[in-house]
């Protein structure tokens, strides 16, 4: 009787981890798959010369895939934990997408953004008071940073 009911238990509980791959595995092929437009931060200066930012929505075509505006080349960024610059500008307009640790960045009116793994920034305060930037926690930030090829706002 108690190997019949291990084997009933073992069934079970294989049932239900199959079931719970299952559904794990293919619920990134269903967001993937979606038309939702993504949204982004946009980093920009306003006419007062302070920075601010808002959210932007990028269509994504049927098959999901978003354009971005063509970029000039990649480079990847390891700011150490404990990094700190006080107020400045950008020198060009660039995407800084966050892969791993966490930034902050401080804008017009106390406001921060915070930027986590998968964050998308599109940085345009290339002028004007700028903005001031740090790490949060005690590891690396790593970012890519990718120059637009047209830099002209």
């Amino acid at each position: 009787m108690r190997t019949i009911r291990r084997a009933f238990l073992l069934f079970v509980f294989s049932a239900l981890s199959a079931v719970a791959w299952a559904s794990y595995i293919s619920r990134p092929l269903v967001l993937a798959q979606s038309r939702r437009p993504y949204t982004m931060q946009l980093l920009y200066t306003g006419p007062d010369g302070l920075a601010y930012v808002k959210d932007i929505e990028v269509a994504a075509r049927p098959n999901g895939v978003a354009d971005l505006f063509p970029v000039a080349g990649e480079e990847v960024h390891r700011t150490p934990a404990g990094f700190s610059i006080g107020w400045h500008v950008e020198k060009r307009r660039q995407y800084l997408i966050t892969l791993s640790g966490s930034g902050e960045i401080d804008i017009a009116g106390g406001k921060k953004i915070i930027l986590t793994p998968g964050s998308i920034l599109l940085v345009e305060n290339t002028t004007g008071k700028g903005h001031m930037t740090r790490t949060l926690g005690n590891k690396p930030w790593v970012s890519l940073w990718m120059p637009l090829k047209d830099q002209n706002p």
